[in-house]
């Protein structure tokens, strides 16, 4: 049985570098994405991309990183 039919393709980005909390991932089709960050952390993505990934092209557009759902309920606090 192969994992790719397992996995499914939202769930196989790989982080390519971090630059605070702006994240560069590459996407399953092969494109690359810059995801979340402060002004700081999109310009010293730019500028790392300039000098050693200059194949990469980013758009104007910012996205935000998702929220996590988290899988635990808190405890209820006696009155």
């Amino acid at each position: 049985m192969k994992l790719k039919n397992l996995i499914p393709l939202r769930y196989r980005t790989k982080i390519i570098q971090q630059f605070g909390q702006a994240k560069l991932v590459k996407l399953p089709n092969g494109q690359h994405e810059l995801i979340g960050g402060t002004d700081q952390d999109r310009t010293a993505a730019f500028e790392w991309a300039s000098l050693f990934a200059h194949e990469i092209v980013f758009t104007h557009y910012l996205r935000e990183e998702p929220a996590r759902k988290t899988l635990y309920f808190p405890r209820l606090q006696p009155v």
